[in-house]
């Protein structure tokens, strides 16, 4: 069976990253763990980092891997998702207002107005993006009722 197992997401601040993920898509945090040494190093091109991996595991068991890379430079990422190799979370919600409300309560707002699918997989569905830890860009999705 092919699925997705993670979505693995570069932070600087795992303890801020994961009140983030866990206030929009609740689960149960598993980490960190602490990694490093020789597999790490060749795994990551990173010679000499030491990678905290912290796991927020969402209800339908997809798992957020939130990894703070320390002992590496580390770029910021650019939100735009028009660039071409640009990704970005989207977490299915119950109440979209309600997690747009605990997220402004740790001072991230969404992008826009909630928006409504009109067309396609998503026909109905309501979505909104905002900006989390490290300007990631996070798409939350309501099913419609």
């Amino acid at each position: 069976m092919t699925r997705l197992h993670h979505i693995g997401i570069t932070v600087s601040d795992t303890e801020r990253a994961v009140d983030f993920y866990t206030a929009v898509g609740g689960g149960t945090v598993i980490g960190p763990l602490v990694k490093s040494g020789p597999a790490v190093d060749a795994a990551t091109g990173h010679p000499g980092v030491e990678v905290v991996l912290t796991f927020v595991q969402l209800d339908d068991g997809i798992l957020l891997e939130l990894a703070e890379y320390r002992g590496a430079d580390a770029p910021r990422n650019d939100p735009d998702t028009g660039h071409i190799g640009a990704a970005h979370p989207a977490i299915v919600v119950d109440d979209i207002e309600a997690v747009l409300g605990r997220a402004a309560s740790l001072g991230y707002r969404a992008q826009s107005a909630v928006q409504s699918a009109t067309a396609g997989p998503m026909l109905s569905w309501r979505y909104v993006y905002l900006l989390g830890p490290d300007d990631v860009r996070v798409e939350l999705l309501q099913m419609p009722h």
